[in-house]
C-alpha cells in the first residue's frame, strides 16, 4: 500500500539561534513534539520529580476525599474499591487497596474493611451500575466506595447508593457526561472548575494521587512511612499510563520515566511472576515491555474471563500463588491470542475485497465482545478504510470501531444513534451496542452513507509522519545518546522518524522465513555506508539493483551480535523509481 510521506516543517533560524547549544536535529526533534521553551525543553530532558510533577492537595476536592477515608476506617466501615476491567482499572484498583491496606496496617484497622469490586465485560459492562450498588450494600455492606476508572458517568449508581447510605469517591479520566454524579467527591482533571494542572491522567494516575494524598495525611497523623513510599505504587502508574495510551508530556513523562525505574525493581511478586513468564527480564524493561508483553496479558483476563483474576495476581504476596496466578494470566493470554486470531481470520473472509467501500462493517454471532477491538485494528491496518467489527449475540449486538486518520468515526455513530443503545469513545477509537437485528441493520446503513459522504481519498492513504530529514554522515553514536534522552517513548513521544535520501544500494539480500524480511548496505553521496534491516519488505527483491538510488523512511537503531555493536538503520518505507 502506497503510503505519503510528510515531512514535519522545519524549525526556524530565529528558533535555532534561542538555542545555540542543541544540536539541530535534536531542536527540530524538541519542536515537532510542542517543547518550545526553556522551561519545557528543562523537563522533557531532565525530568525532575520535586520540580516536574504536581501534589495531591491541588485537586479541589482531595483534602475532603482524604478524610472521608480516614473517618471511614476509624469507624470500622467497609471500603470497596470499584475499578475497571482494563489495564488501567486493574492497576488503578490495585494502587488504591495496596495503600489502603498500608494504612490499616500503620493505625491498627482492620485490613478486611478493604474490600473490591472488578465487572464482568460482558455480563456487567463498563462502569458502576445500579444492581452492583445493591449487592455491595446487601452483600459487603459497604459505606464507601471509591472508582477507579469509571464512575463519572454512573450518576444513577451512585445516587442510588447515596440512598443506601453508601459515600462514593471517584477517581476518573473519562468524558464529561451531561449530569455529574453531584453526591459524589471527583477526583478527577477534567471537572469543571478543577485546579488539576494535568489533565490528561489516566485512571491509576488519578488513583496515584489519591494515595499519595492519603500517605501525606498519614505522615500528619504520625505513621512511618519513609519518604518517598509512595513511589512504589509508579510501576503501576507506568503500564496503565502506556496501556491506556496517554500522552508521555508534562507530568506524564515525568511519571512514567520514574514509573519505568520503578518497574524494573518492583517489589511487586505477581508482577515479578508475570514479566518472568512474559519473556521480560528486571532492569531491561521499557514502554514496548509494557505495550506488547505485561499489558496485553493484564488486559486479557478482562477479556477472555475476568479481570479479577490480574487483579489477584498484582495484590498477591504469596510466591507459589503468584506462581500460579501468573501461569493462567498468560494461558488466557495465550487462549486470547488465538481466539483473536480466529476471529481475524472470520473476518478478512467475511470482507473479502475492498472495491470501493469506505468503511468496513463485519459482524458475526458469537464473537467475543472482548476481542472485537483487536480485530478491528488489524482490520485497520489492512484495508487503510475505518473499521467496525461487530460480535452478536441473539438480539444483542456489541461493536468496537478503529478509524483512519482525519476521519472522527464517532460522528458515524451520532449518524446513526437513534438505532443505538449506548456509543461512545475518541476519533480513532469507540464501541457502540444495539438491540434488534433490524435497528442494527438500519445503524449500518446510515453509518456506510456517513463514510461515503465524508471520507476522502487522502484518508484513504496512510501517512507517514517524518521528524526530520538527515544524511547518514549524521546517523551517527552521538545522534543516537542525544535519542536517549527522549525516552520513554508512547503516545505523543514517538521514536523519532527519520528520512535518508538519494542512498546507494550497494548490497541486499532476504532474511528471515520466506524471504520475508530485507537486509541492505546503503551508502550515502558523501560515502558513508550504514547497515539497514527492512521488515516485511522482501517483496521488493526482485525491483532493486546494485548501485540503485533510494530514499528510506527509517529510525536510528543498534544492532547488537557476537559482542558487537553497530549503527543500523530501521526501515519504515522505502522508495525509489522501479518500487
Amino acid at each position: 500500500m502506497k503510503k505519503r510521506w510528510t515531512v514535519a516543517e522545519s524549525v526556524s533560524e530565529e528558533f535555532k539561534m534561542q538555542f545555540p547549544e542543541l544540536d539541530p536535529v535534536v531542536l527540530q526533534l524538541l519542536f515537532n513534539r510542542g517543547v518550545k521553551t526553556q522551561e519545557a525543553i528543562d523537563v522533557f530532558l531532565g525530568p525532575d520529580w520535586s520540580r516536574d510533577t504536581y501534589g495531591p492537595e491541588l485537586f479541589s476536592q482531595m483534602r475532603v476525599a482524604v478524610a472521608r477515608v480516614f473517618d471511614g476506617l476509624a469507624r470500622g466501615e467497609v471500603v470497596t474499591v470499584h475499578g475497571d476491567y482494563d489495564a488501567d482499572g486493574v492497576c488503578g484498583s490495585t494502587v488504591l487497596i495496596t495503600t489502603l491496606r498500608d494504612l490499616c496496617r500503620a493505625f491498627g484497622y482492620d485490613e478486611s474493611l478493604v474490600t473490591w469490586h472488578i465487572p464482568h465485560r460482558e455480563k456487567e459492562g463498563y462502569g458502576v451500575a445500579p444492581e452492583t450498588i445493591e449487592k455491595l450494600h446487601q452483600e459487603k455492606n459497604t459505606k464507601l466506595l471509591i472508582t477507579v476508572d469509571c464512575g463519572i458517568s454512573n450518576k444513577p449508581a451512585i445516587d442510588r447508593g447515596k440512598e443506601l447510605g453508601i459515600d462514593t469517591i471517584v477517581c476518573d479520566h473519562h468524558a464529561m457526561p451531561k449530569e455529574l454524579p453531584e453526591g459524589a467527591i471527583l477526583i478527577h482533571p477534567q471537572v469543571p472548575g478543577e485546579t488539576y494542572p494535568n489533565k490528561v491522567l489516566c485512571g491509576t494516575g488519578v488513583a496515584f494521587k489519591l494515595s499519595s494524598g492519603l500517605i501525606q495525611e498519614s505522615r500528619i497523623r504520625g505513621a512511618a512511612f519513609l519518604d518517598g513510599h509512595e513511589k512504589w505504587l509508579l510501576d503501576l502508574v507506568a503500564i496503565a499510563t502506556v496501556t491506556d495510551v496517554m500522552p508521555l508530556t508534562g507530568e506524564n513523562r515525568v511519571l512514567e520515566k520514574y514509573g519505568l525505574l520503578v518497574l524494573n525493581k518492583t517489589r511487586r511478586v505477581g508482577l515479578i511472576k508475570l514479566i518472568e513468564i512474559s519473556g521480560g527480564a528486571l532492569g531491561a524493561l521499557d514502554t514496548f515491555s509494557i505495550g506488547f508483553q505485561i499489558g496485553p496479558r493484564i488486559n486479557a483476563a478482562g477479556r477472555m474471563n475476568h479481570a479479577v483474576d490480574a487483579l489477584e495476581l498484582l495484590i498477591e504476596e504469596d510466591e507459589l500463588r503468584a506462581t500460579e496466578l501468573a501461569m493462567r494470566l498468560n494461558e488466557t493470554n495465550n487462549e486470547r491470542r488465538k481466539a483473536s486470531d480466529q476471529m481475524y481470520r472470520e473476518a478478512v473472509e467475511l470482507v473479502g475485497e475492498l472495491g470501493d467501500r469506505k468503511m468496513i462493517i463485519a459482524a458475526q454471532e458469537g464473537w467475543s465482545a472482548g476481542l472485537v477491538g483487536l480485530v478491528a485494528g488489524k482490520l485497520l491496518s489492512d484495508y487503510g478504510v475505518p473499521v467496525f467489527v461487530v460480535g452478536q449475540d441473539g438480539e444483542k449486538f456489541v461493536g468496537s470501531g478503529r478509524s483512519v486518520d482525519g476521519f472522527d468515526v464517532t460522528q458515524a455513530l451520532h449518524a446513526a444513534s437513534e438505532h443505538l443503545d449506548k456509543f461512545g469513545g475518541h476519533p480513532q477509537a469507540c464501541g457502540f451496542s444495539t438491540t434488534g437485528v433490524e435497528r442494527f441493520e438500519m445503524a449500518v446503513k446510515l453509518m456506510e452513507a456517513y463514510a461515503q459522504e465524508f471520507v476522502n481519498p487522502e484518508m484513504l492513504t496512510p501517512e507517514i509522519r517524518i521528524d526530520v530529514t538527515v544524511t547518514l554522515e549524521e546517523v551517527a553514536w552521538d545522534l543516537l545518546d542525544q535519542l536517549d534522552r527522549f525516552r520513554p517513548f508512547g503516545q505523543a513521544n514517538p521514536k523519532p522518524v527519520f528520512l535518508s535520501l538519494g542512498l546507494k544500494v550497494i548490497s541486499f539480500s532476504s532474511v528471515g522465513k520466506d524471504g520475508a524480511h530485507l537486509k541492505l548496505r546503503l551508502q550515502s553521496p558523501g560515502g558513508t555506508i550504514r547497515n539497514a534491516i527492512a521488515f516485511r519488505f522482501g517483496h521488493l527483491i526482485e525491483a532493486l539493483t546494485l548501485g540503485g538510488q533510494v530514499d528510506v523512511v527509517h529510525e536510528v537503531d543498534v544492532n547488537e551480535w557476537n559482542g558487537n555493536r553497530e549503527l543500523q538503520l530501521r526501515v519504515i518505507d522505502i522508495k525509489h523509481k522501479d518500487l
